[in-house]
């Protein structure tokens, strides 16, 4: 049976749903939009730094803890429904995980596709967002979340496709996350004006220099600055991976408004004129 989700957000580990998007998935919620989140893998190479848990214990476990963390991350968020992909955590380039048979970045595109197209048909979402396509960030679930999403937004809608992964259903708009870069001056100026470490704050300048792109290339833009402190929750609630004194968790309202209160994104389907801009995400859809 249909679910009635409207929008659902396809990210790589838990405590992405948190991030790049809980501030949209907090508005959404907030607006009484029902929404999904499908996970790809269990985060198994995340680190452990809740000060509760001993590293040694907790790391075989990593992946139980993880997933009640993202359970309780999408009740903050008022995420209607939540859906696992299975795979694991391939961890960071180059490490040993990369090797694993199970690693997310060692899934066939095709299969892994059909796992996704099977939630897709459950849940009949309008609107899919994911992950930019050929991430800056090297990460491999990130760089493998884009085409295995891609494939299976526009499988889902074809008969000839997985016929054994229920009725088909196309949903109306894939979307891109976007990383815009042009804040992150004034952003660095007002942390340091916080009491944030500037020798950090200059490294992390540099870096955000190398990737993302500048605001007028997104195509859509959405004030999620009402829902800032949802998102904090959000993430607050991956104990295992945020440390209690993290700068996500520390820096003040006014500069989290700044860094976080617009989601930007870019429209991959259908393709955008030239000029075009989404005011919504659902703009123009029943």
């Amino acid at each position: 049976m249909p679910t009635g989700v409207r929008l659902m957000v396809v990210r790589p580990h838990p405590d992405d749903e948190a991030s790049a998007t809980g501030g949209l998935l907090a508005r959404y919620g907030a607006l009484g939009v029902p929404t999904a989140v499908v996970t790809c893998t269990g985060g198994e190479e995340g680190e452990v730094l809740d000060p509760d848990l001993d590293p040694e214990e907790a790391k075989p476990r990593l992946r139980d803890i993880r997933l009640a963390e993202l359970r309780e991350s999408c009740r903050i968020l008022k995420v209607a429904e939540l859906r696992l992909l299975g795979y694991r955590d391939s961890g960071m380039e180059g490490w040993e995980a990369n090797n694993h048979p199970a690693a997310f970045c060692n899934a066939d595109l095709d299969e892994a596709a059909g796992r996704l197209v099977r939630v897709i048909r459950e849940l009949q979402p309008q609107v899919v967002v994911t992950e930019p396509n050929r991430s800056g960030y090297g990460h491999p679930d990130h760089v493998k979340c884009y085409p295995v999403t891609e494939r299976a937004f526009f499988a889902a809608g074809d008969p000839a496709q997985y016929p054994d992964a229920g009725p088909p259903w196309s949903p109306a708009r894939l979307y891109s996350i976007a990383s815009v870069r042009s804040n992150w001056n004034k952003i660095a100026r007002m942390l340091i004006e916080a009491g944030f470490e500037e020798s950090w704050l200059t490294r992390r300048r540099r870096y955000n220099r190398r990737w993302g792109i500048a605001k007028k290339d997104a195509t859509c833009a959405i004030d999620v600055s009402p829902y800032v402190e949802i998102q904090r929750q959000a993430l607050a609630a991956h104990r295992s991976q945020i440390e209690p004194e993290s700068w996500w968790l520390k820096i003040p309202p006014d500069v989290r408004r700044v860094a976080f209160g617009t989601a930007y994104f870019i429209r991959v389907h259908p393709t955008p004129a030239p000029g075009e801009k989404d005011a919504d995400l659902f703009a123009g859809l029943d």
